[in-house]
């Protein structure tokens, strides 16, 4: 039942969107898990994408996953509730961020991108006697631009990956976890994805995937795997899901 639960909070189809393909796989190493993937639309035609990490695993993991899908969605105005616009103030939200060119500045993205902020303090004000807290990456596209906006919290890098293979940039942790302290600072990045180019996410549960006998996958098999051309999201996803069983 908790498994039924838990499928519930994924997407049961990804956004499709001219000109963009959005692939997922999910296995939990149990019944229930920490991890989960989130897609879902944006006012100004963006698009959300989450990938998350959840500390431990069983059902305390998969309690904690459910309230972090829906802090995300709920602050990043995915799903509208009165009074949610008094989370959002302009100048307050641009003296926030470093590193950011400001003829470039878009305040929709920013104001999404808030809600690993507001889902950081939320989590560590009223639950931080339970020490749960998550590795999380929350990137904004723009559809029409292939500019991406992103949060890394302390999780694994996503992958930017060329269209004839091999790696060409990493998105590296911009802030740490969330819920490890309400005060946590988190810095907003941008790139621009350009036609061809896969952005690829994933959690420890790859990397750290075990052998028959007890060898880790390791990061550096998966980027070897990526050297080859990509035709797809689904066969990427269908190639990393073979080789690492």
């Amino acid at each position: 039942k908790g498994r039924q639960m838990q499928n519930n909070f994924l997407p049961d189809e990804l956004l499709v969107k001219p000109g963009w393909e959005f692939g997922a796989y999910f296995k939990p190493a149990r019944q229930v898990s920490g991890d989960f993937y989130d897609v879902f639309e944006l006012p100004g035609d963006n698009v959300g994408i989450v990938i998350a990490d959840v500390c431990d695993k069983g059902v305390g993991a998969a309690l904690f996953m459910a309230l972090f899908r829906s802090l995300i969605r709920i602050f990043s105005g995915q799903t509208a509730l009165e009074g949610l616009a008094c989370l959002y103030d302009g100048e307050a939200l641009r003296s926030d961020i470093s590193g950011m060119d400001n003829e470039f500045f878009d305040h929709q993205h920013h104001a999404a991108l808030k809600a690993v902020q507001h889902t950081n303090r939320y989590i560590a004000e009223n639950h931080g006697e339970l020490a749960m807290f998550a590795t999380l990456f929350f990137g904004v596209i723009d559809p029409s631009s292939g500019v991406l906006t992103y949060i890394n919290a302390g999780h694994e890098p996503l992958l930017v990956i060329q269209r004839n293979g091999g790696v060409k940039q990493n998105l590296y942790p911009t802030g740490p976890a969330v819920a490890i302290s309400s005060e946590a600072a988190f810095r907003i990045e941008e790139i621009q994805l350009v036609p061809g180019e896969v952005l690829l996410g994933y959690t420890d549960g790859v990397v750290e995937a075990r052998s028959k006998d007890d060898q880790f996958y390791t990061q550096e098999r998966l980027l070897t795997l990526l050297e080859c051309e990509i035709t797809s999201a689904d066969n990427l996803l269908n190639m990393v899901a073979s080789n690492v069983v």
